[in-house]
């Protein structure tokens, strides 16, 4: 056997492979793992030059794998204004005044994480308001879901925005509020995102490498470009994802799929929205919303146009996959699926659905009789679930079935875990504990089966399966070191147990303090 270049002794090591469950030591060797076993077996490979690392009966998983994150977004809105944590439109009009004062005349204004679900009056700043605080500046504040956005009038004239562009939301004097939806927000973030320098672009995927390793991320299934986004984040993450110390798999968010293959990607898809979402009462449902009588929200495309797409990335041996919340909007794209199936046959596709959050029990078995693997989240159960969001928008029978993790795998079906980045922040440990303490008991998963949410079948759905996702020899060290057990650990805590280390491709990429 070769000399390693780094060994791990005294822990609990996770494999995730039923041949060998659990194991005190391994061995590493240009980035990949060459042995495993008893501390007995693996310190006589120690020799001189081998860096040896003392677990200390800490706990290694398989490295943490986000199967939706919008990456670059994620990091770009790390540079602006975050207002997650803002209560109401008082704080979050002071946090845009203090960016201004400090921004020089003309240049932008970006905030993101708007969520009016947390103020006791739901509603969000109005154009005058962002003019008073940042009259020299073009403000843009991004709304939590990405579904909608808030402009002030300088922001209007610099992307030309036509009051008659549909989802230019106005007052009683048919003058726009600054609040925008549907088309309107799509060409406002679109516009914004295309006149962002590169050299931000560069600094905001730092950032956002900077906080996927800390959360014990090794691997990141990017979802970029498209008419929610822009595609030069695709061009830029093409240009940089070599140089990154995480993996990524590059969803392109386009139905161009002659594009996607003249760039050398191959999936073509992601957050193409057939619907938009609970938050802004547009996820297109059966019944109406319970807290909006007469809207059962929006389906933005024609069914032959959702059609075509998906039998052009079929023949061409592409993945697909689309985003979709609502029944209605998962009836389009699973007709869809089964129409080009029918047409060209195609095993082992292994097409996807993001999110996926409210189907009805017909829905899944469709779904997993036709092998598509589902992209969810469960941090929105973590966040919303019961009687949080999801009670106040679909009422507690609808809200009792979102994210039926449960239903879904009793049914044979796959699915791997995201967080939506930056609609809720990277943290796979929130989106375990989501999956496991789901507010309707009869949805909940076991530890074993949501940990695999964010390891193995994240690799399975990207073709990654022989080479990541569980601790085996041969496969790369992508390795995350926690100070609990997971799988003991009480089902309300887990998202307090500890990132002490991760390691990507052999290489120690965070290490806490």
């Amino acid at each position: 056997m070769l000399t390693p270049d780094i060994i791990l002794l005294n822990g609990r090591i996770i494999t995730l492979e039923d041949s060998h469950p659990e194991v005190e030591a391994l061995a590493i060797k240009d980035g990949k793992i060459t042995a495993l076993g008893s501390n007995r077996e693996i310190v006589v490979l120690k020799s001189q030059g081998v860096e040896v690392i003392d677990l200390k009966g800490q706990v290694v998983v398989p490295g943490f794998t986000d199967a939706h994150v919008h990456f670059m977004a994620t990091g770009l809105n790390m540079l602006g204004v975050v207002l997650n944590q803002a209560n109401s439109i008082d704080e979050v009009l002071s946090l845009i005044r203090l960016r201004a004062e400090t921004t020089e005349k003309d240049e932008l204004v970006l905030a993101s994480g708007l969520d009016t679900n947390r103020f006791a009056v739901e509603r969000v700043p109005t154009r005058q308001e962002l003019d008073d605080i940042a009259p020299e500046n073009p403000v843009f504040i991004n709304r939590i879901d990405s579904h909608s956005c808030v402009i002030n009038t300088a922001m209007m004239e610099l992307l030309q925005v036509s009051p008659e562009l549909e989802g230019v939301e106005k007052d009683q004097d048919s003058q726009p509020t600054g609040f925008m939806r549907k088309a309107a927000n799509s060409y406002v973030r679109n516009r914004v995102l295309e006149i962002i320098p590169i050299e931000m672009r560069f600094e905001a995927a730092k950032l956002a490498v900077a906080a996927a390793v800390k959360v014990g991320i090794t691997t990141i299934h990017a979802l970029e470009g498209g008419e929610l986004f822009n595609d030069k984040d695709v061009e830029t993450l093409i240009q940089i994802k070599d140089d990154l110390p995480i993996h990524l798999v590059i969803w392109h968010q386009t139905m161009d799929t002659a594009k996607v293959q003249q760039l050398g990607l191959s999936r073509s898809g992601g957050c193409i929205i057939l619907d938009g979402s609970f938050t802004s009462r547009t996820a297109a449902l059966f019944d109406d919303y319970s807290d909006d009588p007469g809207n059962n929200g929006v389906l933005y495309h024609e069914q032959t146009t959702i059609n075509q797409f998906v039998e052009r990335a079929h023949r061409a041996g592409l993945q697909a996959s689309v985003h979709v919340l609502g029944e209605r909007a998962i009836e389009q794209i699973l007709t869809a699926y089964e129409l080009a199936q029918e047409k060209y046959p195609r095993p082992d596709a292994r097409h996807r659905l993001e999110h996926f959050e409210l189907p009805t029990p017909k829905q899944i078995e469709r779904a997993v009789r036709l092998g598509v693997i589902l992209s969810m989240q469960p941090a929105f159960e973590y966040y919303w679930g019961g009687n949080g969001m999801y009670g106040l928008r679909l009422g507690s029978k609808r809200a009792a079935r979102s994210n039926p993790f449960r239903s879904i795998v009793d049914a044979g079906g796959i699915i791997v875990g995201g967080s939506d980045s930056d609609v809720t922040p990277m943290n796979p440990l929130i989106g375990i504990q989501g999956a496991i303490a789901h507010s309707n008991p009869r949805e909940r998963l076991t530890v074993l089966e949501a940990l695999k949410l964010f390891t193995i079948n994240p690799a399975y759905s990207a073709y990654e399966d022989a080479k990541r996702g569980t601790i085996k020899i041969g496969k790369y060290a992508d390795l995350t070191v926690l100070d609990r057990n997971p799988l003991t650990t009480n089902f309300e805590k887990i998202d307090q147990i500890k990132v002490k280390m991760t390691i990507a491709e052999g290489k120690i990429v965070f290490e806490s303090s």
